[in-house]
C-alpha cells in the first residue's frame, strides 16, 4: 500500500523510503511577474543533510552492488546515514529493499536508513506515460545525511541498527543491480509517477 505524505511532499514507499515526482512535488509559482513553476522535492522537516554532495552520470551498464551507509564518527557511536537521490534526465532503475522501481526524470527518491538499495540506469526502450523514452543513461545527483562510506549486503531486509549489519565480503558482481532488458523492466519494475506507484510502461515500437 502506497500513503500519500499529507505533511511533506511526495508518496512514502511501503519499505519507508520516500519519493517525489511530477504533481507530488509542491509546485508554486510565486512570482507575479512572471509564470515560472517552482518544484519544490523537499518542504523541510526531514532528515538534516551534512554528508558528501555530488553527482554520477550512469549508463545501463552501470551497475551498482546493493548496499547501505553508515556514519564513522571518531569517538562515538556507528549511525545509519539516509541518503537522497535527484533523477536530472535519463530515466533510473532503483532497486530498495529487494524492491525494482523505474524513476523518471525530475524525481527525488530519499533513502531511509538502513534500507539496502542500488541503482543503474533504464535500458533503451521503455516508454514512461508522458512519451518519454529511456535511452539507457541517466544523471544522478546524490547526497548523504551524515559522512559516510559504501558498505555492501547481499541482504535486502531493512535494518534499524548497525549491529544488524552483515557484511559482504564476496564477489561484488554476485550483488551487483541484476542486467534487465526492457522486457524484463516492464514485467518487475514498478514505475513511481505522481502521487502513486503504476506499471503503466510500454515498449518503444
Amino acid at each position: 500500500m502506497i500513503t500519500r505524505n499529507t505533511e511533506r511532499t511526495g508518496i512514502v514507499l511501503p519499505n519507508g523510503c520516500k519519493a517525489v515526482h511530477g504533481a507530488s512535488a509542491n509546485i508554486k509559482e510565486p512570482f507575479t511577474f512572471t509564470t515560472l513553476a517552482m518544484h519544490e522535492l523537499d518542504a523541510g522537516g526531514g532528515h538534516a543533510y551534512h554528508g558528501q554532495f555530488g553527482f554520477i552520470p550512469f549508463r545501463d551498464d552501470s551497475r551498482l552492488p546493493r548496499h547501505i551507509h553508515i556514519e564513522e564518527r571518531y569517538g562515538q557511536d556507528l549511525e545509519l546515514v539516509a541518503e537522497r537521490i535527484l533523477v536530472l534526465n535519463g530515466v533510473a532503475l532503483t532497486e530498495l529493499a529487494g524492491e525494482i522501481y523505474v524513476t523518471a526524470p525530475g524525481t527525488m527518491v530519499e533513502i531511509e536508513p538502513g534500507i539496502p538499495h542500488t541503482w543503474t540506469a533504464c535500458p533503451p526502450g521503455v516508454v514512461l506515460p508522458d512519451g518519454v523514452i529511456s535511452e539507457g543513461q541517466f544523471l544522478m545527483v546524490y547526497e548523504y545525511s551524515g559522512q559516510t562510506g559504501f558498505y555492501p549486503t547481499r541482504s535486502t531486509k531493512p535494518i534499524s541498527s548497525t549491529a544488524e549489519y552483515e557484511r559482504y565480503d564476496g564477489d561484488l558482481e554476485a550483488i551487483r543491480f541484476p542486467r534487465l532488458s526492457a522486457s524484463e523492466v516492464i514485467a518487475t519494475g514498478t514505475l513511481i509517477w505522481n502521487n502513486q506507484t503504476t506499471k503503466d510502461l510500454r515498449l518503444a515500437n
